[in-house]
């Protein structure tokens, strides 16, 4: 019998858990699919809705809609990742009895999860856009997925150096999710940073999710652009969590497994 190896049986594990997690979140609630979109769906009809009220100069070539689902599915599909990550290996400890089923795999597994989900929310929106004819057009498809996936990765990066801190400081990851909530109204989503005044403009930027937000902005709106994206600040914003989180988490690996 040929020895599996490792990336073979990371690869089952987290086939195994993906469906585990798909069940577990969606399989015992009924329309529980469309409860994974609604948050996100809901938000978007409020603010395109109160932006059509209050003002009717909308963004100069710009679909206020189209902007603002842009904005809630990246910033939902950040905040999810982090707030998954966090639940992590509380959620999957009973698993850890098996030896080849390791903590990080379970955060991995979250990960995909909310891409997947992030995936069909996305594949509505469009299917909506296209039924009311709004401008759906993107200006560098490219950079914008290489700017999505740099997200993605700033969100792997919280979520587990937050993950591995919760299990030791449970106070910590309740904090962090505390902090997720006024994220939503100081990083730009709603509108952009030069829309803002001088001084609160210079104070906004200070929130990386703020860069990350301008740059999606920039890559997708023709009549935007990502002069305010300072991408060394986001970069060191990604990879120090990210080292953190890893340097304590293969160094804490056995702890969290005997937990």
């Amino acid at each position: 019998m040929l020895k599996r190896s490792a990336f073979t049986i990371f690869k089952s594990v987290v086939i195994a858990l993906f469906l585990r997690e798909v069940q577990t979140r969606f399989g015992s609630r009924r329309l529980g699919y469309f409860w994974a979109l609604f948050d996100a769906m809901f938000l978007v009809l409020i603010f395109a809705g109160l932006k059509s009220v209050l003002s009717k100069h909308s963004m100069h070539g710009i679909d206020y809609p189209v902007f603002i689902s842009v904005s809630f599915l990246a910033f939902f599909l950040w905040k999810k990742i982090v707030s998954s990550s966090i639940g992590a290996f509380s959620a999957n400890s009973a698993l850890f009895a098996y030896k080849q089923v390791k903590p990080f795999d379970t955060i991995f597994t979250r990960v995909l999860l909310e891409i997947f989900v992030s995936i069909m929310a996305t594949l509505v929106f469009i299917a909506i856009g296209l039924y009311f004819q709004f401008n759906l057009h993107v200006q560098n498809f490219n950079m914008l997925i290489l700017a999505i996936l740099w997200l993605i990765l700033f969100g792997f990066s919280i979520g587990l150096m937050s993950a591995v801190f919760s299990h030791y400081y449970e106070t910590f990851g309740k904090m962090v999710k505390i902090i997720l909530t006024p994220l939503l109204f100081i990083s730009a989503i709603m509108y952009t940073v030069d829309s803002l005044p001088p001084i609160a403009r210079e104070i906004i930027l200070y929130n990386p999710l703020v860069h990350f937000m301008e740059m999606i902005h920039g890559y997708y709106f023709i009549t935007l652009d990502t002069r305010y994206v300072d991408y060394e600040y986001i970069f060191y914003w990604t990879i120090i969590p990210l080292y953190i989180g890893l340097y304590f988490y293969v160094k804490g690996e056995r702890g969290i497994l005997s937990t």
